[in-house]
């Protein structure tokens, strides 16, 4: 092995003395990294054993209700489990019903603004004008005898709603109606004693005859009542 010259020797010894100086530089830096850390680490484990005996110094714990307290959640891990998984199961059906809910929120303004602009809202804020006038119109009194009479005008409109009742209330408009736009105020009396002898008025007044009979029918029994208690009266 050859000798290396005293030169070359020197060199290489400041270059490892160099290095050393280096490698204990940076011991230095860590050593004072690390003390700087478990500095920082005192005080903040310090503050949070405070913050802990003071939190636990006010909800007034015993060591045995602590153990009792760390044995109840050790023995029911598997409800704070089964909690966790509700509530993401939770989240995740809010996550998914959120765009059904905008869409039914949607469709039930673009339905609002349908109905606003047939008219609805208008009616409904008229009928509830009528109702308001219809009360403030009528005594309580007035309301009794409407309530009273309920079941005569179901009686009537049953009535007035049959077939044959239609038909005739509409025979009676349309003739009306077509009276008075062809009527012929100027007759002589021959010519409507003429009109009067046809099938068709002849019908006609024995519809009204009848009409008069069934009505003086209903009329009878107040008439007699009427006359009853005017003589009771007299006497």
């Amino acid at each position: 092995m050859a000798t290396l010259p005293v030169e070359d020797r020197f060199t290489e010894l400041d270059r490892k003395l160099d290095f050393i100086v280096e490698e204990l530089a940076n011991l230095r830096r860590f050593r004072s990294s690390a003390e700087d850390l478990a500095a920082d680490l005192s005080l903040v484990g310090k503050d949070a054993m405070r913050d802990a005996v003071m939190a636990f110094g006010t909800a007034d714990l015993r060591p045995a209700e602590m153990v009792s307290l760390l044995k109840a959640l050790l023995a029911n891990a598997h409800l704070f489990e089964s909690a966790i998984q509700q509530l993401q199961s939770a989240a995740d059906f809010i996550e998914d019903v959120q765009p059904i809910l905008r869409d039914g929120m949607r469709r039930m303004v673009h339905a609002n603004q349908s109905l606003q602009e047939r008219g609805y809202f208008g009616a409904v804020s008229a009928g509830v004008r009528v109702g308001d006038a219809l009360v403030r119109a009528h005594t309580a009194e007035d309301w009794r005898q409407v309530e009273a009479s309920v079941p005569q005008l179901v009686g009537f409109l049953r009535e007035v709603t049959k077939p044959e009742v239609l038909e005739a209330l509409e025979a009676i408009i349309h003739g009306f109606g077509r009276v008075q736009a062809t009527m012929d105020v100027n007759k002589s009396v021959p010519a409507i004693l003429r009109d009067l002898n046809s099938t068709e008025a002849r019908r006609g007044v024995a519809i009204l005859v009848e009409f008069l009979k069934v009505v003086g029918a209903h009329a009878t029994p107040t008439v007699a009542s009427g006359k009853n208690s005017t003589s009771t009266s007299t006497r």
